[in-house]
């Protein structure tokens, strides 16, 4: 009797790359989703904080203050991994799309920066010099991130490789966080945020869909 090892075909991928597939595109969803949330949660608590909005942790305080910037800036690691793993699986062909998908990364780190720094100046003014060196990370790294998504997403909808809605998904998370950087001055800015959550989660749900479904019919 002979006996046969069983081999992966086409259409079951081994677990390695079942993995690879599979955890990048949901670590950007979980990301994207618990940094909506907070956010959203964060704009309903502003009106009841006790603290001044002059305040680097406003509107939380305390220990409050640490376990949210614990909480966002572990998520902000989450979609760092996953934006790492977008630029390198090959829907950006052009010199212009891998430098934008680089950017993007570059711009996400800043942001895991900025949350390391808000642990450490929670309850600094936003004038001390901690305060001014995270405002600024965040404002750099969302201009970093916004361009670099918008380049790779650019070239991710030109290059086909990915198909249907998901070749919009990265150009329109881009988009969107460009639109994003005047609303978060405004009224506005729960909406934004909860569309911007959105907007991570299709990317996440795009990168999953066409790594584990349709890349190894490919």
């Amino acid at each position: 009797m002979t006996t046969q090892s069983a081999q992966p075909t086409a259409l079951t991928p081994p677990l390695r790359d079942l993995g690879s597939a599979l955890v990048p595109g949901l670590l950007v969803i979980i990301a994207g989703a618990v940094q909506g949330d907070g956010a959203l949660i964060s704009a309903a608590y502003r009106n009841a904080s006790p603290i001044s909005d002059e305040q680097l942790s406003y509107p939380w305080s305390g220990a409050t203050a640490i376990t949210t910037s614990l909480i966002w800036g572990t998520t902000q690691v989450l979609f760092v991994v996953g934006l790492v793993a977008f630029a390198r699986c090959g829907a950006t062909r052009s010199k212009s799309g891998r430098v934008g998908g680089r950017l993007a990364v570059l711009g996400a780190l800043l942001y895991v920066v900025a949350h390391a720094l808000s642990l450490v100046g929670y309850d600094a003014a936003l004038s001390d010099p901690i305060g001014v060196a995270v405002v600024s990370c965040f404002g750099v790294g969302t201009l970093l991130t916004a361009v670099g998504l918008v380049m790779a997403g650019t070239s991710t909808l030109r290059s086909g490789v990915w198909s249907s809605w998901r070749r919009y998904a990265p150009l329109a998370l881009g988009v969107w966080m460009v639109a994003m950087m005047p609303l978060q001055f405004t009224p506005a800015l729960p909406v934004a945020v909860g569309i911007y959550a959105l907007a991570a989660v299709a990317l996440g749900l795009a990168m999953i869909i066409e790594g584990l479904v349709l890349e190894p019919l490919r």
